[in-house]
């Protein structure tokens, strides 16, 4: 039970389209080109998430908090990404906190911990945590995949479609990550449950989205090695700001990451 809750820790922390409404002034080639035309842009992105659950063994209650930020800016020209993560966590008393600068170059993701730069695996769910310009992907994906209705605010536009914990992996590019961490020799021993998820984005009035919200509330069923099922319930709450879209950036390769290490002798 042990392993299970470390991976579901794991996924968590990676955690947190089709029609537009017609009549609205905007469509969806206009925000399929909005989207398209994004190259530089800052991102402010903030998280939590809530979990807990009863313990088998020891019919005891777990409580399990996390929050976090992300401040970023991002050249997809170039490649380049360059920002900041920091991360709280609680559980059983203890508090982790983490601060860590990290730094893109195309598909190489880099962290740094304690004055040195680490390299990460494409596996790590940390990977993808550190790249803010996968949220335009994730609009764009939103757009391919789900029915939604544009409504008009005063100072633009916005809408709001209901998601499932699998449509909204399937939207941020994560549906093989979790395959194979709730997987094992081909049987699945997670299985979720969504209570509630929402998705929520502003748009400009020609289309570029400024505000992304995500909201779900989900059960994950985790089946232990003596058959048992544990309910594990998850909260999770993200919030993401863009600005400075399409502004003169220049992102630079910091000192030390040509000797990078790997992420993973951080733990040893």
């Amino acid at each position: 039970m042990k392993r299970a809750v470390a991976l579901i820790l794991m996924a968590v922390v990676v955690l947190a389209s089709g029609c537009i409404g017609k009549g609205v002034g905007l469509t969806e080639e206009k925000v399929l080109e909005a989207l398209q035309s994004i190259e530089t842009a800052s991102y402010d992105q903030n998280f939590s998430m809530s979990m807990h659950f009863t313990d088998p063994e020891g019919n005891k209650t777990i409580n399990f908090t996390m929050s976090g930020r992300v401040l970023g800016v991002f050249n997809n020209t170039a490649g380049l990404e360059r920002g900041n993560m920091s991360i709280t966590m609680h559980m059983m008393g203890m508090d982790v906190n983490m601060n860590w600068p990290y730094f893109v170059n195309n598909s190489s993701v880099y962290f740094m911990v304690d004055g040195k730069w680490y390299n990460v695996s494409p596996d790590d769910d940390l990977y993808s945590r550190a790249q803010g310009s996968l949220n335009v992907d994730y609009i764009r994906n939103l757009l391919k995949e789900k029915n939604v209705t544009i409504e008009k605010l005063s100072d633009g536009y916005a809408f709001r479609v209901n998601v499932t914990f699998w449509e909204f992996v399937n939207a941020t590019n994560q549906s093989g990550y979790f395959n194979e961490l709730w997987s094992v020799d081909g049987e699945r021993w997670v299985n979720v449950t969504t209570n509630s998820g929402w998705v929520e984005v502003h748009l400009t009035k020609d289309g570029t989205p400024t505000f992304i919200e995500t909201h779900m509330e989900v059960i994950l069923a985790v089946k232990g090695y003596d058959g048992r099922t544990t309910d594990i319930y998850v909260t999770l709450h993200e919030s993401v700001a863009l600005s400075n879209i399409n502004e003169p950036v220049e992102i630079k390769a910091p000192e030390g990451i040509e000797s990078a290490g790997d992420f993973e002798e951080i733990f040893w």
